[in-house]
């Protein structure tokens, strides 16, 4: 089982914003360090002031924060620890694809991937929240239909020399597209979500399923829809594979035992997160981490 680590870019309360930068480089050398497969940042652009009344049994009392939403933009995140790290892979959980454009945003992931040698990991979902949506000028309503033509174009983008592709959303004919990325066809695409859709979504167009939260029990479970998606679509089950994001908390016998769990379920990629704002302590937890991942080897 691959292990990465999904590092904080949220605001520091009470700090100056320069201090992001030394903040994640640290994060980001400390996780290659310890030999951590692969980093991952998540995808945020605006959100209601009023949040947590919004969403209590997200952001209300004892559970997330609200300022865990102020996060910087994921690309051009990755870009800067691509320069600051040599071998960790660099993964998106998740980029929110009805918010971007497939041309754009496929030659900024396919750039990444030049640039940082062939290290980056396409993670994609379809976005959740409805007021983030109406802060960008985009469809809640089609934003599933969006993400599937998005995949799609950017495949064909990557993959096509020239490239062609006709959706009822995106098209482009005959177009030269630089650059290709040194990953081919493409970077991986990860999708994220534990939804029927998303499960589709997984089987027919990406490289691996992301859920996020789910236990292990769940997530044998998943495989199983997993797996009848892939069917339905006349899929190899075994082109796609599984992943997780979670949570670990505890001394490094208990999140031995779970890491364990996730891998007795199937599990190929897990991506523990690192709640902490603050650097020393979410560093700490990589140590207890890694040291719990070797033992359990």
């Amino acid at each position: 089982m691959k292990l990465g680590v999904s590092i904080k870019t949220s605001a520091i309360p009470g700090g100056p914003p320069a201090d992001r930068a030394g903040h994640l480089v640290r994060l980001a050398q400390a996780a290659e360090g310890f030999g951590f497969d692969s980093i991952w940042v998540p995808d945020r652009t605006v959100f209601p002031t009023d949040i947590a009344s919004r969403y209590p049994g997200r952001f209300g009392p004892g559970t997330d924060v609200p300022v865990s939403q102020q996060v910087l933009e994921p690309i051009a995140t990755m870009s800067f620890l691509a320069g600051v790290t040599s071998r960790v892979n660099l993964g998106f959980s998740v980029i929110v694809l009805p918010f971007r454009h497939p041309v754009l945003n496929a030659k900024m992931i396919a750039t990444l991937d030049v640039l940082s040698g062939g290290r980056a990991l396409f993670g994609v979902g379809v976005g959740w929240m409805p007021e983030e949506f109406e802060g960008m000028g985009a469809s809640y309503a089609d934003r599933g239909a969006v993400t599937d033509e998005h995949v799609e174009m950017y495949r064909a983008l990557c993959a096509g020399d020239p490239a062609s592709y006709s959706g009822r959303r995106f098209g482009i004919a005959d177009k030269i597209f630089y650059p290709k990325p040194i990953q081919q066809p493409c970077p991986p695409v990860w999708v994220g979500g534990s939804s029927r859709a998303a499960m589709r979504r997984a089987a027919r167009l990406g490289d691996g399923w992301l859920p996020n939260r789910l236990a292990p029990a769940e997530i044998e479970r998943g495989r199983e829809r997993l797996r009848a998606a892939c069917e339905e679509t006349g899929r190899d089950p075994g082109e796609v594979a599984v992943g997780a994001c979670a949570s670990l908390d505890g001394g490094r016998d208990r999140v031995r035992g779970v890491l364990h769990e996730y891998q007795d379920a199937g599990v190929e990629r897990l991506v523990v997160s690192m709640s902490s704002l603050d650097t020393d302590a979410a560093i700490d937890a990589m140590g207890v981490l890694a040291e719990a991942a070797g033992s359990s080897s």
